[in-house]
C-alpha cells in the first residue's frame, strides 16, 4: 500500500467522521430550538398566572380591609360591593386562565 493510497484512506474516514458529527450537531441543534421554544411558552404561562395571582391577592386584601372597615363601623358600604366585585371577577379570570392551559394540554 502506498503512501497516496493510505492518505486517501485516512481522508475518506476523515469525511465520514465529519459527516457523522455534523448528523449528531444538527440533531442537537433541532432539540435544542424545541427546548428553547416550549421554555419560552411556560415561561409566558407563568407570567400570565403570576399576573393573575397578583390581581387575585390584591382583591382579597380590599375584600379583607372593606370587611374590616364594615365591622368596625357596623354597616357595610360602597367599598364592601366593590371589593367582592373585584374578588369575584378576579377569581373568574384565574379559573378561565387555569382551564385554558388545562384545556390546551389535553388536546
Amino acid at each position: 500500500m502506498s503512501s497516496a493510497d493510505i492518505g486517501d484512506a485516512a481522508l475518506a474516514i476523515l469525511a465520514m467522521v465529519m459527516s457523522v458529527v455534523g448528523v449528531v450537531f444538527k440533531k442537537d441543534s433541532n432539540e435544542r430550538k424545541e427546548y428553547e421554544k416550549t421554555e419560552s411558552e411556560r415561561a409566558e404561562l407563568r407570567a400570565k398566572e403570576n399576573a393573575l395571582a397578583i390581581k387575585m391577592m390584591a382583591a382579597s386584601i380590599s375584600l379583607g380591609a372593606a370587611t374590616a372597615l364594615a365591622l368596625k363601623e357596623g354597616y357595610t358600604n360602597g367599598d364592601m360591593e366593590e371589593a367582592l366585585e373585584g374578588a369575584k371577577k378576579a377569581k373568574e379570570e384565574y379559573f378561565q386562565f387555569i382551564n385554558s392551559v388545562a384545556a390546551e394540554r389535553f388536546k
